[in-house]
C-alpha cells in the first residue's frame, strides 16, 4: 500500500473511532437577566452546552423551554474557575412542588412552583475531551415531568463576584449541519469565555498560515507558484495544522490542571486527523498527484466533518481542488 493511500486508512480508521461519542452543540448566551428575557431553549432533549455570564453577585439568568406530561430533562452546572462564581439552580415550572430556600431576586410565575438544586463546591476539575477543556462541575439533576407547560431554569450567582458558568442541558447527541459546520468558530468564543485571550484564539492561526506561506513561496528551496490553486490550498492546509496545534495546547493545559484522562483519547483523535489530513494538503500543494483535484475536495470535504481548519480551511481546500479540476478539463478539451 502506497504511503498516500495508507494516510487515508489512517484517517478512516480515525473516523471510525469517533462514532457512538457524545458532545454538546455550544452557545453563548447573551443578555437573560430576568425572567422575561429568558433564553428560550426550543428543544429542551437535545444535548446543550449553553455558556453564561454572571455580570454581578447575586445575578440571576433564565432559561425556558415546553415540556408535556411525562418528558424527561436532564441538565449539569459547570464552571471555568473554581472561585470566581457560586452557582445554584432553580427548577420552575407547573407541577412543581416548592422545596429549598428560594434565592431572593428569583422569579416564579404563577400556577408555577420551585425546585432549589444546590451546587456543591467540587475539589478538582474534569476533562472534557470536546472543547478540550477543564471545568469544575457544580450539580446534575434530573426532573420528569407531571404537568405539561413551560418550564425555566434559573442560573443563581451565590457568590461574591462575577463570573462564568456553563449549563449543560439535554441528552440526545445531535446537530444540525449549521451548527456542525460552525462549532469551530463556537469553541473560538468557548476559549474567550473560559479566559483566553481574544488576541491569542485568533493570532494563533494567523500566525501559523502567514509564517507557513513566507517559507512555503519565498524561503523554500523550490518555492511554489502563486497560483490562486497553491495559494488557497497552502493557506487551508496550514490552517488544519493550525487547528490541531491550537487544540493539543488547549488539551495539555487543560491535561496539567485535571491530570491525565482517558477521554483524552477522543482529544487526541480529533488532533490527528486534521493533522494528517494538513499533511497531505500540503504534500500535494508540493508535489501534484494523480487526481489531485478530486483528493483535495475529498480532503475539504472530511475536514468540515472533523472540524478542521477553522471552517475556512476546508473550503479554500475545496476550492483549490476545483480549480485544479477545471484546469484539467480544460487542458483535456485543448
Amino acid at each position: 500500500m502506497k504511503r498516500l493511500e495508507a494516510a487515508f486508512a489512517v484517517i478512516l480508521i480515525l473516523l471510525s473511532l469517533t462514532a457512538g461519542v457524545s458532545a454538546h452543540s455550544p452557545v453563548l448566551t447573551g443578555e437573560n437577566q430576568g425572567i422575561d428575557h429568558a433564553f428560550s431553549v426550543q428543544d429542551p432533549f437535545k444535548s446543550w452546552a449553553f455558556y453564561g455570564t454572571f455580570p454581578d453577585a447575586g445575578s440571576v439568568s433564565y432559561y425556558t423551554f415546553d415540556l408535556q406530561q411525562g418528558d424527561r430533562v436532564w441538565f449539569s452546572v459547570f464552571t471555568p474557575k473554581r472561585d470566581a462564581v457560586y452557582p445554584e439552580a432553580v427548577l420552575i415550572g407547573p407541577g412543581v412542588e416548592d422545596a429549598g430556600e428560594l434565592f431572593p431576586g428569583v422569579s416564579v410565575p404563577a400556577g408555577s412552583g420551585y425546585l432549589v438544586i444546590p451546587g456543591t463546591k467540587p475539589d478538582h476539575p474534569e476533562y472534557e475531551p470536546f472543547t478540550p477543556a477543564a471545568n469544575y462541575q457544580w450539580m446534575k439533576a434530573e426532573y420528569i415531568a407531571e404537568v405539561p407547560g413551560t418550564y425555566y431554569i434559573a442560573m443563581v450567582n451565590k457568590g461574591t463576584n462575577a463570573g462564568n458558568y456553563g449549563l449543560a442541558l439535554g441528552f440526545r447527541e445531535e446537530f444540525t449541519l449549521a451548527e456542525w459546520i460552525m462549532i469551530p468558530l463556537s469553541i473560538g468564543n468557548v476559549r474567550v469565555w473560559e479566559g483566553s485571550s481574544q488576541a491569542f484564539v485568533v493570532g494563533f492561526p494567523v500566525f501559523i498560515v502567514l509564517f507557513g506561506m513566507v517559507y512555503l513561496f519565498r524561503f523554500r528551496k523550490e518555492p511554489l507558484p502563486l497560483h490562486p490553486e497553491t495559494i488557497a490550498g497552502s493557506a487551508g492546509g496550514l490552517l488544519y495544522l493550525a487547528g490541531s496545534g491550537f487544540m493539543l495546547i488547549q488539551a495539555l493545559m487543560a491535561l496539567m490542571k485535571t491530570g491525565f484522562a482517558v477521554s483524552f483519547l477522543v482529544t487526541a483523535i480529533f488532533i490527528l486527523i486534521p493533522l494528517v489530513m494538513g499533511v497531505l494538503i500540503l504534500r500535494y500543494m508540493m508535489r501534484p498527484v494523480k487526481y489531485r483535484g478530486a483528493k483535495l475536495i475529498l480532503l475539504g470535504v472530511l475536514g468540515v466533518v472533523v472540524w478542521g481548519g477553522y471552517v475556512v480551511g476546508p473550503v479554500l481546500v475545496i476550492l483549490a481542488g476545483l480549480k485544479l479540476l477545471v484546469d484539467g478539463i480544460k487542458q483535456k478539451e485543448g
